[in-house]
């Protein structure tokens, strides 16, 4: 078995258009996540004699990321005020999760900034924590 290392694993951005995308690093992370649910559809009538049966309703998901903030970032890395940028602006764009190897690891949708933190702890640096709430589907088939 061929784990998948998770410091292969980046968050980007599509600074770019979805005809020619243009993929930034979100830069420095110390930790990069997807999670997704799927809501429950309770549904009781007299067919189902007296249980209550759940069916899969409505789905979401989100990115999550921690990063060390950057000032000056480096080729193709967006900077922590590239990102403080997108989520004063609301700006809805497309974000993947994908590993270094290609084809190994990819979730990819669009999605806005929805949580935007930061923490300076004595005797460290700035970090962020970011969480991308998904807009419609996601995937792990890259559109382009």
């Amino acid at each position: 078995m061929a784990e998948i290392s998770a410091k292969d694993i980046g968050l980007y951005y599509n600074a770019g258009t979805l005809a020619v995308p243009v993929w930034k690093l979100v830069a420095c992370s110390t930790s990069d996540g997807f999670s997704g649910s799927t809501d429950a559809v309770t549904v009781s009538n007299k067919c189902e004699a007296g249980w209550v049966k759940n069916l899969p309703g409505d789905k979401s998901w989100s990115f999550s990321n921690s990063s060390y903030a950057q000032k000056v970032p480096g080729v193709n890395q967006f900077s922590y005020d590239d990102i403080f940028d997108l989520w004063t602006n609301d700006t809805v764009g497309q974000w993947k999760l994908e590993s270094i190897t290609p084809g190994e690891y990819l979730r990819i949708g669009e999605g806005w900034v929805s949580d935007l933190g930061e923490s300076a702890e004595s005797g460290d640096y700035l970090t962020f924590d970011i969480t991308v709430t998904g807009n419609g589907a996601v995937t792990n088939v890259a559109t382009t």
